[in-house]
């Protein structure tokens, strides 16, 4: 907002910020914003799938870092889905406070997973690969969140994207037509392919054509 106000004649564009929500709503600013809730639906529709059909105790969970705007909406969506495709399911949330510190989303991962999840959220950043780490070490299934994390370990179920270059190279080709829509905020989805699931694992595989 005070760069923005200092430079006038400069086009900015912020990502997961409304620009209504900057105290002077720049004219020069645009918003970008990411449903990512339907991506966190999706994970968490392949995860109800999953522990359904593996059975046992019904739980996933999801590690957030803070609870902001954005993680919460991936948690959301997450959770949403999980009981549409299982109604049996309970869902477990913790927040680690922190998005770099690995070893507190691993130590509350690893609790979660003591409480029977079967699949773990992480929505953490890099202090999320401690959840993926848990997931291995315990022998579960983990989800990735923002980029595809279906490399970082094998027990990667799918990642929850947020597709961030879509919509750099989106307004990227604004500019280059003078159609760089300044002092609004534009939403993507999964209509702009902005959000989605990435790599579906083995495991994941049976349920990919139910998604």
């Amino acid at each position: 907002d005070t760069v923005a106000k200092a430079f006038p004649n400069t086009k900015f564009a912020i990502v997961d910020v409304s620009q209504s929500d900057l105290p002077s709503k720049p004219a020069n600013v645009e918003g970008v914003l990411f449903r990512s809730s339907q991506s966190g639906f999706l994970a968490g529709y392949l995860a109800g799938l999953y522990v359904k059909q593996r059975g046992g105790r019904q739980v996933v969970s999801s590690v957030g870092g803070k609870k902001i705007p954005p993680v919460d909406a991936y948690i959301a969506g997450f959770e949403a889905g999980a009981r549409r495709a299982d109604p049996g399911v309970r869902t477990l949330n913790d927040y680690s406070q922190d998005f770099t510190d690995q070893a507190k989303c691993k130590e509350l991962a690893l609790n979660q997973i003591q409480q029977g999840s079967q699949v773990v959220f992480a929505v953490a950043s890099q202090c999320g690969l401690g959840t993926l780490s848990a997931a291995k070490q315990a022998g579960v299934q983990a989800i990735g969140v923002d980029a595809d994390q279906a490399d970082r370990e094998q027990q990667v179920l799918t990642s929850a994207l947020k597709k961030v270059d879509v919509a750099v190279l989106d307004l990227v080709a604004q500019l280059r037509k003078g159609a760089f829509r300044a002092g609004r905020t534009t939403t993507y989805d999964i209509t702009s392919h902005a959000v989605g699931l990435g790599t579906v694992s083995s495991q994941g595989a049976p349920f990919k054509s139910r998604l």
